[in-house]
């Protein structure tokens, strides 16, 4: 079907409706009455000969059709560009009114979202503001309806979502720590003989990638402690005899002086990403967030070559 000139109107009805799945919601959003947004429901299926919005199973609300998320995607981009070509647009962070919406674990909010909020205070007006959310699985979909900007951590935390665009920040290494007084772990053998404290993403775990690179080479580790916060673990390594094993960029960063030493084992390297979106990829303002994120990530990178001291055993 040919792009005709009664569905050039509605676009922007439709992204709203297939992003909330909800007539009400998608209303709201546009600015319009329920019953406004029923009627361009009704003209769309007629256009586009595709139910579009049916009922959901299993639950209560509606579910796109695969033709509407197909059709808003395509849309979604190009109502995004026309916008800016049509306003001349820049974003100009003195004096706009914006709040980005970050989602990230304690450790990236640590490593990088904190830093991130400081870099956009430091170059933005008072109308720019920051939103941190909880890292969650579950609101990923909320990057593509827009009520997260970005999200940060692991690159197999996006893995089901193959359509996000993911920008590498971070690339660390791990070191052990225990507490200021403590001495780190001599040798393979006294390492395993220690009790640890892990960080289980979804809590409750007591196997990482170090117990990998353990079985690897024949060896476990007696796991003590397992905690769902990276800070909670630095906090418990700071008050009992335990040891941690984190990426060097999280204990620089935090307020805790912890003695740290290298691992006695080859580790993978600490891989923390930025993902957003394809629809904001145009966006001027996300665009200028992406920029400051990356002046961040280089600037933290020299950083990180100069520093805290490791040593090997004690430091």
């Amino acid at each position: 079907m040919r792009m005709n000139d009664a569905l050039l109107p509605l676009l922007p009805s439709l992204v709203a409706l297939v992003e909330e799945e909800s007539v009400g919601r998608a209303a709201k959003r546009v600015g319009i009455s329920q019953p406004r947004m029923s009627a361009r429901l009704a003209s769309l299926r007629a256009v586009l000969h595709d139910p579009l919005l049916v009922a959901a199973t299993g639950r209560r609300g509606l579910v796109a059709t695969d033709r509407a998320r197909a059709i808003a995607d395509a849309a979604r981009g190009a109502l995004t560009d026309l916008d800016a070509a049509v306003a001349g647009r820049v974003f100009d962070p003195v004096r706009a009114e914006r709040i980005f919406s970050i989602m990230a674990n304690d450790n990236a909010a640590t490593i990088a979202a904190l830093p991130l909020v400081s870099a956009v205070r430091g170059m933005a007006g008072p109308g720019v503001r920051c939103a941190l959310h909880q890292f969650d699985t579950a609101r990923l979909d909320d990057l593509e309806k827009g009520h997260i900007d970005l999200a940060l951590g692991a690159p197999a935390q996006f893995d089901r979502l193959p359509a996000l665009m993911v920008r590498t920040i971070v690339r660390d290494r791990f070191v052990v720590a225990v507490r200021p007084a403590g001495a780190c772990p001599v040798d393979l053998d006294d390492y395993c003989n220690r009790d640890h404290v892990l960080v289980s993403g979804d809590g409750g775990g007591f196997t990482g990638l170090v117990d990998l690179a353990l079985a690897d080479r024949g060896r476990s580790r007696r796991v003590a402690l397992s905690v769902q916060s990276y800070l909670l673990a630095i906090e418990a390594v700071a008050a009992d005899d335990l040891v941690a094993t984190l990426p060097l960029s999280l204990l620089t960063a935090s307020a805790r002086s912890l003695a740290l030493g290298e691992p006695p084992l080859s580790l993978s390297p600490f891989t923390l990403v930025a993902a957003w979106h394809p629809r904001v990829d145009s966006d001027p303002s996300h665009r200028w967030l992406r920029d400051r994120l990356s002046e961040l990530y280089r600037d933290r990178t020299r950083g990180a070559e100069q520093g805290r001291r490791v040593e090997k055993g004690r430091a």
